[in-house]
Protein backbone atom coordinates (compact mmCIF):
# COMPACT_ATOMS: atom_id res chain seq x y z
CA UNK A 1 0.00 0.00 0.00
CA UNK A 2 2.05 3.57 -1.19
CA UNK A 3 1.44 6.42 0.93
CA UNK A 4 -0.52 9.34 -0.81
CA UNK A 5 -0.07 12.82 -0.55
CA UNK A 6 -2.51 15.92 -0.75
CA UNK A 7 -0.05 17.91 -1.76
CA UNK A 8 3.31 16.38 -1.93
CA UNK A 9 5.34 19.22 -3.52
CA UNK A 10 4.50 21.14 -0.56
CA UNK A 11 5.69 18.52 1.85
CA UNK A 12 9.10 18.18 -0.20
CA UNK A 13 9.30 22.02 0.47
CA UNK A 14 8.66 21.85 4.51
CA UNK A 15 11.33 18.80 4.31
CA UNK A 16 13.69 21.15 2.83
CA UNK A 17 13.80 23.83 4.64
CA UNK A 18 14.44 21.43 7.96
CA UNK A 19 17.33 20.20 6.07
CA UNK A 20 18.84 23.30 4.80
CA UNK A 21 21.01 25.80 6.86
CA UNK A 22 19.78 28.65 4.80
CA UNK A 23 16.16 28.50 6.68
CA UNK A 24 15.63 28.83 10.54
CA UNK A 25 12.73 26.08 10.18
CA UNK A 26 13.65 23.54 12.10
CA UNK A 27 10.74 21.17 12.00
CA UNK A 28 7.77 19.51 9.80
CA UNK A 29 5.52 17.59 10.84
CA UNK A 30 3.11 15.23 8.71
CA UNK A 31 -0.55 13.47 9.36
CA UNK A 32 -3.65 12.12 7.97
CA UNK A 33 -6.03 14.44 6.11
CA UNK A 34 -8.80 12.43 8.41
CA UNK A 35 -9.58 9.88 10.48
CA UNK A 36 -10.98 7.94 7.87
CA UNK A 37 -8.54 9.08 4.78
CA UNK A 38 -5.00 7.70 4.12
CA UNK A 39 -4.05 11.06 2.69
CA UNK A 40 -1.25 12.42 4.22
CA UNK A 41 -1.20 16.37 4.22
CA UNK A 42 1.37 18.83 5.98
CA UNK A 43 0.51 19.23 9.59
CA UNK A 44 2.66 22.23 10.35
CA UNK A 45 6.24 23.46 10.31
CA UNK A 46 8.36 25.52 12.69
CA UNK A 47 11.55 27.23 14.32
CA UNK A 48 11.11 26.38 18.04
CA UNK A 49 12.21 23.02 17.50
CA UNK A 50 10.13 19.92 19.34
CA UNK A 51 8.30 21.15 22.09
CA UNK A 52 6.93 23.34 19.32
CA UNK A 53 5.80 20.45 17.55
CA UNK A 54 4.83 18.78 20.50
CA UNK A 55 1.51 21.54 20.36
CA UNK A 56 0.12 19.81 17.16
CA UNK A 57 -0.02 15.97 18.56
CA UNK A 58 -3.21 15.23 19.72
CA UNK A 59 -4.08 12.16 21.27
CA UNK A 60 -6.61 10.62 18.39
CA UNK A 61 -4.10 11.49 15.30
CA UNK A 62 -0.65 10.16 14.01
CA UNK A 63 1.90 12.08 13.00
CA UNK A 64 5.40 11.99 10.84
CA UNK A 65 7.44 14.29 12.37
CA UNK A 66 11.00 14.91 10.65
CA UNK A 67 13.08 17.27 13.69
CA UNK A 68 16.62 19.13 12.81
CA UNK A 69 18.72 19.34 16.17
CA UNK A 70 23.00 20.11 16.56
CA UNK A 71 25.56 18.34 18.46
CA UNK A 72 28.28 19.62 19.83
CA UNK A 73 30.98 16.92 19.66
CA UNK A 74 34.34 18.57 21.84
CA UNK A 75 34.56 22.03 19.63
CA UNK A 76 32.87 20.84 16.20
CA UNK A 77 29.42 20.89 15.64
CA UNK A 78 27.41 18.51 13.50
CA UNK A 79 23.50 18.71 12.10
CA UNK A 80 21.74 15.79 13.34
CA UNK A 81 18.12 14.76 12.18
CA UNK A 82 15.60 12.67 13.99
CA UNK A 83 12.54 11.07 12.90
CA UNK A 84 9.45 11.59 15.13
CA UNK A 85 7.10 8.42 14.91
CA UNK A 86 3.80 9.99 17.01
CA UNK A 87 1.35 6.75 17.44
CA UNK A 88 -1.54 7.60 21.11
CA UNK A 89 -3.62 4.88 21.96
CA UNK A 90 -6.64 6.77 20.83
CA UNK A 91 -6.03 6.65 17.30
CA UNK A 92 -8.63 4.74 15.57
CA UNK A 93 -7.87 0.97 15.39
CA UNK A 94 -8.23 0.48 11.62
CA UNK A 95 -6.57 3.65 11.20
CA UNK A 96 -3.53 2.22 13.44
CA UNK A 97 -3.56 -1.13 11.74
CA UNK A 98 -2.19 0.68 8.45
CA UNK A 99 0.76 2.40 10.37
CA UNK A 100 3.08 -0.87 9.84
CA UNK A 101 2.51 -0.45 6.00
CA UNK A 102 2.78 3.48 6.04
CA UNK A 103 5.83 4.30 8.26
CA UNK A 104 8.45 2.61 5.46
CA UNK A 105 6.65 4.97 3.17
CA UNK A 106 6.79 8.18 5.28
CA UNK A 107 10.53 7.11 6.28
CA UNK A 108 11.59 6.75 2.66
CA UNK A 109 9.44 10.31 1.91
CA UNK A 110 11.34 12.12 4.74
CA UNK A 111 14.62 10.97 3.95
CA UNK A 112 17.86 10.25 5.91
CA UNK A 113 18.02 10.62 9.18
CA UNK A 114 20.46 9.60 12.29
CA UNK A 115 17.79 8.41 15.44
CA UNK A 116 14.34 7.46 15.08
CA UNK A 117 11.63 8.07 18.33
CA UNK A 118 8.50 6.40 18.05
CA UNK A 119 5.88 7.72 21.25
CA UNK A 120 2.68 7.15 22.41
CA UNK A 121 2.23 10.25 25.18
CA UNK A 122 3.61 13.54 25.20
CA UNK A 123 6.24 12.87 27.88
CA UNK A 124 7.94 10.54 25.89
CA UNK A 125 9.12 13.77 23.64
CA UNK A 126 11.56 16.59 24.83
CA UNK A 127 13.90 18.20 23.91
CA UNK A 128 16.06 16.23 26.50
CA UNK A 129 15.32 13.52 25.43
CA UNK A 130 16.28 14.24 21.41
CA UNK A 131 19.42 15.53 22.73
CA UNK A 132 20.05 12.09 24.75
CA UNK A 133 19.47 9.58 21.62
CA UNK A 134 21.13 11.64 19.29
CA UNK A 135 24.33 11.85 22.07
CA UNK A 136 24.08 7.80 22.08
CA UNK A 137 23.80 7.62 18.92
CA UNK A 138 26.85 9.69 17.53
CA UNK A 139 28.83 8.52 20.86
CA UNK A 140 29.19 11.91 22.17
CA UNK A 141 27.22 10.92 25.19
CA UNK A 142 28.78 7.75 25.67
CA UNK A 143 32.09 8.66 26.81
CA UNK A 144 33.08 6.96 30.04
CA UNK A 145 36.04 9.06 31.84
CA UNK A 146 37.66 7.61 35.27
CA UNK A 147 37.51 9.15 38.37
CA UNK A 148 34.05 7.96 38.82
CA UNK A 149 30.65 10.10 38.15
CA UNK A 150 31.04 13.35 36.22
CA UNK A 151 29.25 16.14 37.44
CA UNK A 152 25.53 16.34 36.45
CA UNK A 153 24.23 19.74 34.13
CA UNK A 154 21.51 21.74 34.86
CA UNK A 155 20.09 18.80 36.56
CA UNK A 156 22.28 17.58 38.77
CA UNK A 157 21.59 16.75 42.19
CA UNK A 158 22.32 19.21 44.89
CA UNK A 159 22.80 17.90 48.47
CA UNK A 160 20.51 18.96 50.83
CA UNK A 161 21.41 17.00 54.55
CA UNK A 162 20.54 13.60 53.55
CA UNK A 163 18.99 13.93 50.58
CA UNK A 164 19.61 15.58 46.95
CA UNK A 165 17.04 16.89 44.74
CA UNK A 166 17.59 18.38 41.65
CA UNK A 167 17.65 22.04 41.02
CA UNK A 168 14.42 21.87 38.26
CA UNK A 169 12.42 20.56 41.47
CA UNK A 170 13.02 24.01 43.10
CA UNK A 171 10.34 25.41 40.71
CA UNK A 172 8.74 22.54 39.20
CA UNK A 173 6.19 20.23 40.89
CA UNK A 174 6.76 16.26 40.42
CA UNK A 175 10.59 17.53 39.32
CA UNK A 176 12.83 14.45 40.05
CA UNK A 177 14.84 13.61 43.65
CA UNK A 178 17.17 11.67 44.46
CA UNK A 179 17.06 10.47 48.35
CA UNK A 180 19.87 10.02 50.35
CA UNK A 181 22.47 11.05 47.58
CA UNK A 182 26.25 10.59 49.56
CA UNK A 183 24.88 6.40 49.55
CA UNK A 184 23.44 6.83 46.12
CA UNK A 185 26.60 8.30 44.52
CA UNK A 186 29.14 5.77 46.49
CA UNK A 187 26.68 3.09 45.23
CA UNK A 188 27.79 4.10 41.63
CA UNK A 189 31.34 4.55 42.55
CA UNK A 190 31.43 1.06 43.90
CA UNK A 191 30.31 0.06 40.30
CA UNK A 192 32.96 1.78 38.71
CA UNK A 193 35.83 1.24 40.85
CA UNK A 194 34.45 -2.13 41.32
CA UNK A 195 35.02 -1.55 45.26
CA UNK A 196 34.84 -4.97 47.30
CA UNK A 197 33.93 -6.76 43.81
CA UNK A 198 30.59 -4.51 43.34
CA UNK A 199 29.25 -5.15 39.40
CA UNK A 200 25.81 -3.46 39.91
CA UNK A 201 23.67 -1.22 41.82
CA UNK A 202 19.66 -0.79 40.96
CA UNK A 203 17.74 1.89 42.22
CA UNK A 204 13.95 2.63 42.02
CA UNK A 205 11.25 5.05 43.34
CA UNK A 206 10.64 5.06 47.64
CA UNK A 207 6.83 4.31 46.54
CA UNK A 208 4.65 4.15 43.60
CA UNK A 209 3.04 7.92 44.01
CA UNK A 210 6.91 9.10 44.90
CA UNK A 211 9.40 11.19 42.54
CA UNK A 212 11.98 10.22 44.93
CA UNK A 213 15.02 7.39 43.74
CA UNK A 214 16.63 5.59 45.96
CA UNK A 215 18.92 2.65 46.31
CA UNK A 216 17.33 -0.24 46.51
CA UNK A 217 20.81 -2.98 45.94
CA UNK A 218 23.98 -3.68 44.68
CA UNK A 219 25.63 -7.07 44.79
CA UNK A 220 29.26 -8.06 43.20
CA UNK A 221 27.34 -11.25 41.39
CA UNK A 222 25.98 -11.61 37.97
CA UNK A 223 23.09 -10.07 36.92
CA UNK A 224 20.79 -13.41 35.83
CA UNK A 225 21.52 -14.75 39.53
CA UNK A 226 21.79 -11.29 41.51
CA UNK A 227 20.06 -8.63 39.86
CA UNK A 228 17.12 -10.02 38.08
CA UNK A 229 15.55 -11.06 41.34
CA UNK A 230 15.06 -8.05 42.82
CA UNK A 231 12.47 -6.53 39.68
CA UNK A 232 8.87 -6.87 39.81
CA UNK A 233 6.24 -5.98 37.26
CA UNK A 234 4.79 -3.40 39.54
CA UNK A 235 8.38 -1.44 39.59
CA UNK A 236 10.71 0.86 37.39
CA UNK A 237 13.81 0.06 38.10
CA UNK A 238 17.29 2.39 36.95
CA UNK A 239 20.56 0.10 36.98
CA UNK A 240 24.33 0.54 36.41
CA UNK A 241 26.14 -2.53 35.65
CA UNK A 242 30.16 -3.38 34.91
CA UNK A 243 31.10 -5.25 32.61
CA UNK A 244 34.63 -7.03 31.28
CA UNK A 245 34.92 -6.97 27.28
CA UNK A 246 38.34 -8.97 26.41
CA UNK A 247 38.93 -8.43 23.06
CA UNK A 248 42.24 -10.04 21.98
CA UNK A 249 44.33 -10.50 24.85
CA UNK A 250 43.19 -7.14 26.18
CA UNK A 251 40.85 -6.74 28.98
CA UNK A 252 38.18 -3.02 28.62
CA UNK A 253 35.67 -2.21 31.44
CA UNK A 254 32.45 -1.43 30.02
CA UNK A 255 28.93 0.43 31.84
CA UNK A 256 25.76 -0.50 30.84
CA UNK A 257 22.33 1.80 32.15
CA UNK A 258 19.54 -0.79 32.51
CA UNK A 259 15.80 1.63 32.27
CA UNK A 260 13.30 -1.48 33.56
CA UNK A 261 9.74 -0.56 33.32
CA UNK A 262 7.82 -2.76 34.77
CA UNK A 263 3.99 -3.78 32.24
CA UNK A 264 1.81 -2.95 35.89
CA UNK A 265 3.62 0.05 37.34
CA UNK A 266 1.39 3.04 38.61
CA UNK A 267 -0.13 4.45 35.68
CA UNK A 268 0.37 8.48 37.19
CA UNK A 269 4.03 7.61 37.63
CA UNK A 270 4.08 6.24 33.94
CA UNK A 271 3.06 9.25 32.78
CA UNK A 272 5.72 11.04 34.64
CA UNK A 273 8.79 9.10 33.62
CA UNK A 274 9.38 11.16 30.10
CA UNK A 275 10.11 13.69 32.36
CA UNK A 276 12.55 12.39 34.89
CA UNK A 277 14.56 10.75 31.79
CA UNK A 278 17.17 13.55 31.20
CA UNK A 279 18.09 14.00 35.04
CA UNK A 280 17.53 10.08 34.99
CA UNK A 281 20.47 9.42 32.35
CA UNK A 282 22.77 12.80 33.79
CA UNK A 283 22.60 10.81 36.96
CA UNK A 284 23.98 7.45 35.67
CA UNK A 285 26.07 9.02 32.64
CA UNK A 286 28.68 7.87 31.59
CA UNK A 287 28.24 4.89 30.02
CA UNK A 288 28.96 2.67 26.90
CA UNK A 289 25.53 1.21 26.15
CA UNK A 290 21.56 1.15 27.64
CA UNK A 291 18.92 -1.36 27.54
CA UNK A 292 15.14 -0.51 27.86
CA UNK A 293 13.41 -3.29 29.34
CA UNK A 294 9.52 -4.22 30.33
CA UNK A 295 10.42 -7.69 31.07
CA UNK A 296 13.30 -9.64 32.99
CA UNK A 297 13.54 -12.11 29.96
CA UNK A 298 14.57 -9.00 28.15
CA UNK A 299 17.74 -8.79 30.07
CA UNK A 300 20.43 -11.20 31.35
CA UNK A 301 24.71 -11.18 31.25
CA UNK A 302 24.11 -12.47 27.76
CA UNK A 303 22.46 -9.31 26.34
CA UNK A 304 24.15 -7.12 27.96
CA UNK A 305 27.30 -8.43 26.31
CA UNK A 306 26.11 -8.43 23.06
CA UNK A 307 24.98 -5.39 23.45
CA UNK A 308 28.27 -3.84 24.63
CA UNK A 309 30.15 -6.00 21.56
CA UNK A 310 27.53 -4.92 19.02
CA UNK A 311 28.53 -1.24 19.85
CA UNK A 312 32.09 -1.71 20.25
CA UNK A 313 32.31 -3.84 16.54
CA UNK A 314 33.51 -6.70 18.05
CA UNK A 315 29.98 -9.02 18.17
CA UNK A 316 30.19 -11.73 15.85
CA UNK A 317 27.15 -11.48 14.68
CA UNK A 318 28.05 -12.00 10.55
CA UNK A 319 30.37 -15.08 10.30
CA UNK A 320 31.22 -16.84 6.85
CA UNK A 321 32.10 -20.21 8.14
CA UNK A 322 28.04 -21.02 8.69
CA UNK A 323 27.45 -20.15 5.14
CA UNK A 324 28.69 -21.04 1.66
CA UNK A 325 30.34 -17.80 0.16
CA UNK A 326 27.23 -17.57 -2.22
CA UNK A 327 24.83 -16.90 0.63
CA UNK A 328 25.97 -13.66 2.36
CA UNK A 329 26.94 -12.21 -1.43
CA UNK A 330 24.65 -11.08 -3.61
CA UNK A 331 22.02 -12.36 -5.77
CA UNK A 332 24.46 -12.13 -8.69
CA UNK A 333 27.54 -13.97 -6.84
CA UNK A 334 29.41 -11.38 -7.69
CA UNK A 335 29.53 -8.91 -4.65
CA UNK A 336 31.46 -9.23 -1.52
CA UNK A 337 30.47 -10.61 1.65
CA UNK A 338 28.60 -7.92 4.18
CA UNK A 339 31.63 -5.14 5.81
CA UNK A 340 30.50 -6.69 9.44
CA UNK A 341 31.84 -10.34 8.45
CA UNK A 342 33.61 -12.16 10.92
CA UNK A 343 35.84 -15.14 10.10
CA UNK A 344 35.29 -16.49 13.86
CA UNK A 345 33.46 -20.24 13.43
CA UNK A 346 29.73 -19.65 15.07
CA UNK A 347 28.69 -21.88 17.61
CA UNK A 348 26.74 -25.21 16.31
CA UNK A 349 23.43 -25.74 18.62
CA UNK A 350 23.39 -29.62 19.25
CA UNK A 351 20.18 -31.20 19.66
CA UNK A 352 20.01 -30.35 23.54
CA UNK A 353 21.32 -27.03 24.59
CA UNK A 354 21.74 -27.72 27.98
CA UNK A 355 20.85 -30.23 30.65
CA UNK A 356 18.43 -28.36 32.86
CA UNK A 357 15.10 -28.67 32.78
CA UNK A 358 14.61 -25.81 30.75
CA UNK A 359 17.03 -26.36 28.14
CA UNK A 360 15.83 -25.88 24.77
CA UNK A 361 15.74 -29.39 22.25
CA UNK A 362 14.72 -29.27 18.40
CA UNK A 363 12.35 -32.06 18.00
CA UNK A 364 12.90 -32.10 14.27
CA UNK A 365 16.74 -30.69 14.14
CA UNK A 366 17.33 -31.64 10.33
CA UNK A 367 13.99 -30.39 9.03
CA UNK A 368 15.16 -27.14 10.91
CA UNK A 369 18.17 -26.62 9.72
CA UNK A 370 17.29 -27.93 6.14
CA UNK A 371 14.69 -24.87 6.57
CA UNK A 372 17.17 -22.48 7.38
CA UNK A 373 19.66 -23.72 4.66
CA UNK A 374 16.80 -23.01 2.42
CA UNK A 375 16.34 -19.18 3.45
CA UNK A 376 20.62 -19.30 3.06
CA UNK A 377 20.44 -20.35 -0.64
CA UNK A 378 17.37 -18.51 -1.46
CA UNK A 379 14.94 -21.36 -2.08
CA UNK A 380 13.10 -19.70 0.67
CA UNK A 381 12.95 -16.26 2.25
CA UNK A 382 11.86 -17.17 5.26
CA UNK A 383 11.39 -20.16 7.90
CA UNK A 384 9.25 -20.04 11.65
CA UNK A 385 10.19 -22.51 14.23
CA UNK A 386 8.28 -22.35 17.70
CA UNK A 387 7.42 -24.31 20.58
CA UNK A 388 5.45 -27.59 20.22
CA UNK A 389 2.05 -26.87 21.83
CA UNK A 390 2.97 -23.36 22.14
CA UNK A 391 4.61 -23.70 24.99
CA UNK A 392 7.78 -25.70 26.59
CA UNK A 393 11.07 -25.96 26.18
CA UNK A 394 10.61 -28.29 22.52
CA UNK A 395 11.01 -26.12 19.48
CA UNK A 396 9.15 -27.75 16.05
CA UNK A 397 9.25 -26.53 11.83
CA UNK A 398 5.77 -24.50 11.79
CA UNK A 399 6.71 -22.92 8.26
CA UNK A 400 9.19 -21.54 5.44
CA UNK A 401 8.02 -19.81 1.67
CA UNK A 402 8.52 -17.62 -0.69
CA UNK A 403 5.73 -14.95 -0.10
CA UNK A 404 7.82 -12.41 2.01
CA UNK A 405 6.94 -10.73 5.49
CA UNK A 406 3.32 -11.08 4.46
CA UNK A 407 3.41 -14.92 4.07
CA UNK A 408 5.63 -15.01 7.33
CA UNK A 409 2.34 -13.25 9.22
CA UNK A 410 0.21 -15.54 8.14
CA UNK A 411 1.67 -17.88 10.63
CA UNK A 412 2.14 -16.00 13.78
CA UNK A 413 -0.35 -15.01 16.66
CA UNK A 414 -1.07 -13.33 20.17
CA UNK A 415 -0.96 -16.77 22.10
CA UNK A 416 2.67 -18.19 21.01
CA UNK A 417 6.56 -17.40 20.78
CA UNK A 418 8.09 -17.88 16.94
CA UNK A 419 12.03 -17.53 15.94
CA UNK A 420 12.18 -16.70 12.28
CA UNK A 421 14.98 -16.03 9.77
CA UNK A 422 14.06 -13.52 6.64
CA UNK A 423 16.26 -12.91 3.48
CA UNK A 424 16.46 -9.39 1.97
CA UNK A 425 17.86 -7.83 -0.89
CA UNK A 426 19.47 -4.30 0.04
CA UNK A 427 20.58 -2.37 -2.79
CA UNK A 428 22.73 0.36 -2.27
CA UNK A 429 23.69 2.42 -5.49
CA UNK A 430 24.17 -0.22 -8.57
CA UNK A 431 24.98 -2.95 -5.78
CA UNK A 432 22.33 -5.80 -4.24
CA UNK A 433 23.31 -7.82 -1.37
CA UNK A 434 21.64 -10.42 0.46
CA UNK A 435 20.87 -9.81 4.34
CA UNK A 436 19.38 -12.15 6.77
CA UNK A 437 17.08 -10.92 9.81
CA UNK A 438 16.25 -12.88 12.90
CA UNK A 439 12.78 -12.61 13.86
CA UNK A 440 11.76 -12.57 17.65
CA UNK A 441 7.98 -12.62 17.90
CA UNK A 442 6.76 -12.93 21.54
CA UNK A 443 2.50 -12.80 21.87
CA UNK A 444 1.06 -10.53 23.82
CA UNK A 445 -1.48 -13.30 25.36
CA UNK A 446 1.44 -16.17 25.75
CA UNK A 447 1.25 -18.47 29.33
CA UNK A 448 2.90 -16.19 31.91
CA UNK A 449 5.26 -18.57 33.29
CA UNK A 450 6.43 -19.49 29.48
CA UNK A 451 7.48 -15.45 28.81
CA UNK A 452 9.66 -15.82 32.00
CA UNK A 453 11.37 -18.80 30.77
CA UNK A 454 12.63 -17.10 27.03
CA UNK A 455 15.62 -15.82 28.59
CA UNK A 456 17.19 -18.49 29.50
CA UNK A 457 16.13 -19.70 26.40
CA UNK A 458 17.32 -16.63 23.81
CA UNK A 459 21.10 -17.39 23.20
CA UNK A 460 20.34 -20.89 22.32
CA UNK A 461 17.92 -19.53 19.60
CA UNK A 462 20.20 -17.25 18.20
CA UNK A 463 22.83 -19.70 17.72
CA UNK A 464 20.75 -21.68 15.84
CA UNK A 465 19.80 -18.71 13.84
CA UNK A 466 23.24 -17.79 13.16
CA UNK A 467 24.36 -15.77 10.92
CA UNK A 468 22.09 -12.66 10.33
CA UNK A 469 22.43 -8.51 10.29
CA UNK A 470 19.87 -7.44 12.32
CA UNK A 471 17.60 -8.79 15.29
CA UNK A 472 14.35 -7.64 15.58
CA UNK A 473 11.92 -8.08 18.52
CA UNK A 474 8.16 -7.77 18.49
CA UNK A 475 4.61 -8.69 19.88
CA UNK A 476 2.45 -7.38 17.28
CA UNK A 477 1.90 -8.39 13.81
CA UNK A 478 1.32 -4.98 12.71
CA UNK A 479 5.15 -4.39 14.22
CA UNK A 480 6.29 -6.55 11.28
CA UNK A 481 6.26 -5.76 7.37
CA UNK A 482 8.79 -5.74 4.90
CA UNK A 483 9.42 -1.97 5.40
CA UNK A 484 10.43 -2.26 9.02
CA UNK A 485 12.76 -5.18 8.02
CA UNK A 486 14.23 -3.10 5.02
CA UNK A 487 14.79 0.02 7.23
CA UNK A 488 16.15 -1.99 9.61
CA UNK A 489 18.59 -3.47 7.60
CA UNK A 490 19.46 -0.13 6.48
CA UNK A 491 20.18 1.54 9.56
CA UNK A 492 22.64 -1.54 10.70
CA UNK A 493 24.46 -1.30 7.33
CA UNK A 494 24.51 2.48 7.37
CA UNK A 495 22.26 3.29 4.56
CA UNK A 496 19.58 4.87 6.33
CA UNK A 497 21.97 7.47 7.89
CA UNK A 498 24.07 9.13 5.50
CA UNK A 499 22.83 12.55 5.87
CA UNK A 500 22.88 14.33 2.00
CA UNK A 501 23.63 18.29 2.27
Amino acid sequence: MSVEFLDEAGGKAALQEVRKDSFDTDWCLFGYESAKSQKIVLLGKGTGGIEEMKDLLKEDIVGYGLVRKTDKIDDSITVKFAFIMWLPDGVPRMQKARISVHKGGMQDFIGQFHVDIQASVLSELSDQILTEKIMDTSGSGSRVLQGGVKQLSSQSSTSTGSKATTTASKSNKGALEFGNADVSKQALLDVRNNVEGTTWALFSYEGPDSNTIVLIAKGSGDVDSDLLPQLNDTMVGYALVRKVEKIDETEAIKFCFIRFVGNNINRMLRARLGTHFGAVTAFFNPYHVSIDATEPSEISDEIIMKTITNASGNSVHVVTDRVAATSLASSSGNNPAPRSVNTTKAPVVPKTISATSQAVQLKDEEAIKNDIRDVRSGAADYVVVGYEGGKGSVLVPLAKGTGGVAGLLEHLNDKIVAYALVRKNEKIDESVTTKFAHIVFIGDNIDRMHRARLGTHKGAVQSLFLPYHVDITVSNTNELSDEIIQQKIAEASGTAHKVKS
